[in-house]
């Protein structure tokens, strides 16, 4: 699911999912008609009403859980791109702090706006991609930002010395630039398991079967695709929204990028 997320745009893979599910699903229920259920064609009354009851829990099962990851998903997105303008508000704050500091800041200032400008070029690339990573680059620039820091004079010529407690801001502000860094990775990499893929799929599966239970015209085909395809578009969401940072409806880097320019 993941290759098929970083390799096709969101508009793409809702159309695969869709067309797959509608097209699998259909061949399924033809095939197991054919294959299974006509050996069986005359049932009792309590046999049909036994799978009209299975047929209508496997769907339902189906689509309470799509209905839980779909939630998820924008959950999880509204959440991330919430703690992205945080640190875009922690960035700001401190390059203010080091404009009020003056000319020894300056190298300080430079390691933050290079920070911003990599989280939002190099850090968001990898973060949509497989294997997903934060950037080196963008690493380098916090430890350079740190050193700079520490370097901060007591005294910058003719202005007031630096008091304790604007150390101690400039400390916590960093401080939470590279703890909203690790929410970021963390958003990224908390996927869907393979495994309840799998489960998902042998759903799904089960509910096309048993679709097949009576022969169906055209009509009735056509009705059990476009009820496959409805999932397969639900399933098509989840993909989409599995990573808060790839695809059409990410989040934005330029709103870290855009935070402070040269």
């Amino acid at each position: 699911m993941d290759a098929l997320a970083n390799s096709l745009p969101d508009g793409a893979i809702l159309a695969l999912s869709a067309l797959s599910f509608g097209v699998i699903g259909g061949l399924i229920a033809v095939l197991a008609n054919r294959l299974w259920f006509r050996r069986w064609s005359e049932r009792a009354d309590y046999d049909n009403k036994l799978g009209d009851s299975a047929h209508t829990s496997m769907l339902g099962f189906t689509a309470f859980v799509l209905a839980l990851l779909i939630s998820n998903g924008l959950s999880t997105l509204s959440q991330t791109e919430k703690a992205v303008r945080a640190e875009a508000s922690s960035i700001y704050r401190l390059g203010r702090e080091l404009d009020a500091i003056g000319p020894s800041a300056d190298a300080a200032k430079q390691a933050l706006v290079s920070y911003a400008q990599n989280v939002a070029g190099d850090e968001w690339r990898r973060l949509a991609t497989l294997p997903v990573s934060l950037s080196p680059l963008a690493q380098k620039n916090l430890d350079d930002l740190w050193t700079a820091l520490r370097a901060l004079p007591d005294k910058n010529g003719e202005a007031a010395p630096l008091r304790p407690d604007v150390r101690a801001e400039l400390s916590k502000l960093t401080s939470q630039i590279e703890t909203f860094r690790s929410a970021r990775l963390s958003a990224a990499t908390v996927n869907i398991p393979d495994d309840f893929w799998i489960l998902l799929v042998l759903f799904v599966i089960a509910a096309s079967v048993l679709s097949g239970r009576d022969t169906a015209r055209h009509f009735g085909i056509q009705i059990n695709m476009m009820h496959m395809s409805a999932i397969g578009l639900a399933v098509g969401m989840v993909v989409i929204l599995d990573n808060p940072f790839r695809g059409e409806t990410r989040i934005g880097p330029e709103i870290i990028g855009q935070v402070w320019t040269p």
